[in-house]
């Protein structure tokens, strides 16, 4: 019988990772690498934004959202699940993000109980997941953890059946940014033309 997967990528804890490494990663290509030759039953991403009401349109904060928005479209459009949860707005005028942890936890329990899949990857490096892959693990499935350096968790790493560090892997899933050939033609080139004619 195959293998069936189902990844968990914590969109918050990877931006912060890929952002200190200065990389854009494709996501697809990503759950690919850790699905390797198993049957992905589904790939969730967890993310916050903020709620409209809360921005003044066309400030950075609300370009920053139109981004943000247009990424989330473009990961469901490659097949992830996209789940969100509202930011909250402090007083300070700080965003705060809540709920999400509590999502992929409770999405991560309850496909498990539902025996939606054999194996959970855990794409993140928050130890307060431990706790949750632990109960996962008593009922006989696997959980395996794949995060970026910057932010692994070493009690994380421990209770988790497998764990791979994306670091040595980035070649797999980085967005190459493509070079823009510059349209001006060089001096010698110029003469060259020049001298053909």
């Amino acid at each position: 019988m195959i293998e069936r997967v189902i990844v968990f990528i914590d969109g918050s804890n990877v931006f912060h990772a890929i952002k200190s490494l200065n990389i854009r990663i494709d996501y697809s290509k990503l759950v690919n690498f850790l699905v390797e030759d198993r049957r992905l039953v589904r790939a969730y991403f967890y993310g916050a934004v903020p709620q409209e009401k809360d921005l003044k349109k066309n400030s950075p904060e609300w370009e920053s959202f139109l981004r943000q928005k247009r990424f989330l479209e473009e990961l469901a459009l490659q097949g992830l699940k996209v789940k969100t949860a509202n930011l909250r707005r402090l007083p300070s005028g700080e965003f705060l993000e809540k709920e999400v942890d509590i999502m992929l936890a409770t999405d991560m329990l309850s496909l498990a109980y539902k025996n939606a899949y054999d194996t959970a990857i855990l794409v993140t490096g928050d130890s307060d997941f431990s706790y949750t892959v632990e109960e996962i693990q008593s009922l006989g499935k696997r959980v395996e953890n794949a995060s970026f350096k910057s932010t692994s968790s070493y009690i994380l790493r421990k209770v988790c059946d497998r764990f791979t560090l994306l670091d040595d892997y980035i070649d797999r899933f980085i967005v190459e940014e493509k070079v823009k050939v510059s349209q001006e033609i060089s001096f010698w080139e110029k003469v060259l033309r020049l001298w053909k004619r």
